[in-house]
């Protein structure tokens, strides 16, 4: 079945890039092709580079914890020394949570963009480009030209799907935003200051504000339990109780840098040989900014029957502290490290034959479901409890902290669905339509109207809105709504109807999502996991609609 699936795809993906047309038309599309890639290529090495910063005082940095400018740098301008703040990555969290001028969260979201108007020009280029070659290849749009490789149906389908979902958070998402903007109000008022607006920059401030107020919660606390190697040990052990995998780490991992840890992975059920797992987590000059995971070599079946197995890098950015002292992680950290875990599991555990199936490389609509099930684990409190211990003392994490990640997810949750529904509708919009596309005016309309953005009068392009056009997720960004959707169903319909540390509902688990990997109808196969068709019942739930 698997030879028969690979000669499939083969055929298929030789047909998707035109091999099928005469040779003048095959040069035009490798021309479109060169100069999609050329430009994609360009802008992803410009935003991968983390070198947007502000310069700021200590009196515009006023409310940051002493603890934020132990590692910042300072440089003199004219006869006055300023903190140099990075725009982007934990930096830019932390004063947009806790800066109590405007002006300075104000200048800090500014500058977080790494999208500019020179880059949506070249994305209305790569859009128009990629229309295109869909129309050149025989398809209506963009859109129909990936979706040929979804399991989710239709363009259309998808955009009806999101749609739908916007018009029920709406309203949520809206009276979500009013709370905020009256406590600014009152905020400004106390103050003996005017209220002009609320504005993006004032979010993150004011749903911080609104919780420490209500004293609903305060994931504050959590970094203290969180530091970085304790939770990955301890989240290895975790992995080890559920799946029975065993990390052992190498004395010399050879790598690309000696921060960088290698482990071999072993299934203890078995004694047998799974893969490596290199670890790259802590940030520095000139890496890759965000949180990945990368294959570095794909498991197969060699000819005389024995497994080459897969080797796979997760990479993150944790900033290391002066003076020697622990990586702590916050929550949102956590949650990240959990997902890409879920990326390498998938990579990892899968058992196919060819390298062309191995873990992620299934439908794109389901590339994300792992990664996104494994990361709801990280707000479950029996797992935080089990990875969490006090940097300092080792003690468990006491169960008043625990308790504050059941509300601390609750709250604010429809501006935060409400942004990834618009984004998955922005991309989906641009690439659905059979003639040009206007990229900025159709952002203009998504994120000024939809989303509920307010940068006042300057347009600052959300990076988590375009990306999708640049990182590989054209047509696609929502499958990580979807992958929610699908992994929410089968975590809370199956996983945890038999306990979150149940062995056997985990390795069926394995088995039959994570073990096949691409060389199966996937879709059939989460259908046999649930004993049903999936639905959006478990998503609805964790948005509060259902």
């Amino acid at each position: 079945m698997e030879d028969q699936m690979l000669m499939e795809r083969m055929i298929a993906g030789y047909k998707r890039v035109g091999a099928l047309l005469p040779t003048n038309k095959q040069e035009i599309l490798q021309t479109l092709e060169s100069r999609i890639a050329e430009i994609t290529m360009d802008i992803s090495q410009r935003t991968e580079c983390n070198s947007r910063h502000v310069l700021l005082t200590k009196e515009e940095l006023a409310g940051l914890p002493e603890q934020f400018f132990v590692n910042l740098q300072t440089k003199k301008v004219g006869t006055i020394f300023k903190y140099v703040v990075s725009a982007s990555g934990s930096d830019a969290v932390s004063v947009l949570q806790y800066a109590s001028a405007e002006h300075t969260r104000k200048s800090v979201y500014m500058a977080s963009s790494p999208i500019g108007p020179s880059d949506m020009e070249l994305l209305q280029e790569v859009a128009d480009l990629r229309r295109v070659r869909a129309i050149f290849l025989g398809y209506s749009s963009h859109a129909e030209y990936i979706f040929k490789d979804m399991a989710v149906g239709t363009p259309n389908d998808m955009l009806s799907f999101l749609k739908n979902l916007y018009c029920q958070l709406s309203p949520i998402a809206q009276r979500e935003l009013d709370q905020l903007k009256q406590l600014k109000q009152a905020h400004m008022e106390s103050l003996g200051q005017r209220y002009n607006s609320f504005y993006e920059w004032d979010i993150p401030f004011y749903k911080r504000v609104f919780l420490e107020n209500a004293k609903l919660a305060d994931l504050s606390g959590f970094s203290h339990y969180l530091p970085l190697s304790a939770v990955v040990q301890n989240m290895f052990a975790f992995i080890h109780s559920i799946l029975g995998l065993k990390f052992k780490r190498a004395a010399n991992a050879n790598a690309w840098h000696e921060q960088v840890e290698l482990y071999d992975v072993w299934d203890e059920k078995n004694n047998s040989y799974v893969g490596q797992l290199y670890l790259d987590l802590i940030a520095r000059n000139s890496k890759y900014g965000g949180a990945a995971t990368f294959p570095l070599k794909l498991g197969f079946e060699r000819k005389d029957g024995a497994r080459e197995h897969a080797a796979v890098a997760l990479v993150a950015n944790f900033h290391k502290p002066a003076g020697g002292e622990s990586i702590l992680l916050s929550h949102a950290n956590l949650a990240t490290l959990f997902h890409e875990m879920g990326h390498v599991l998938h990579i990892l555990l899968s058992r196919t034959k060819w390298t062309a199936f191995n873990g992620v490389y299934v439908n794109r609509d389901f590339s994300e479901c792992p990664s996104r099930l494994f990361e709801q684990l990280a707000w479950d409190k029996l797992v935080v409890k089990v990875v969490a211990e006090h940097h300092i003392t080792g003690e468990s994490i006491p169960d008043k902290v625990l308790c504050g990640l059941d509300v601390a997810k609750e709250q604010f949750i429809g501006l935060k669905y409400l942004r990834e529904v618009t984004q998955a509708i922005y991309d989906l919009t641009v690439y659905s339509k059979p003639d040009t596309a206007n990229v900025c005016s159709i952002y203009a309309q998504i994120e000024g109207n939809m989303a509920l953005r307010n940068t006042g009068k300057a347009t600052v392009y959300n990076w988590h809105t375009v990306r999708g056009m640049i990182k590989g997720y054209d047509a696609a960004l929502f499958v990580y709504l979807w992958g929610k959707a699908v992994s929410a169903d089968m975590l809370y319909s199956r996983i945890y109807s038999k306990g979150i540390f149940n062995s056997e509902m985990w390795n069926e688990y394995r088995q039959t999502i994570l073990q096949p990997g691409g060389a199966c109808i996937i879709m059939d196969n989460v259908t046999k996991f649930l004993g049903r068709n999936p639905q959006n019942e478990a998503l609805l739930k964790l948005v509060g609609l259902y």
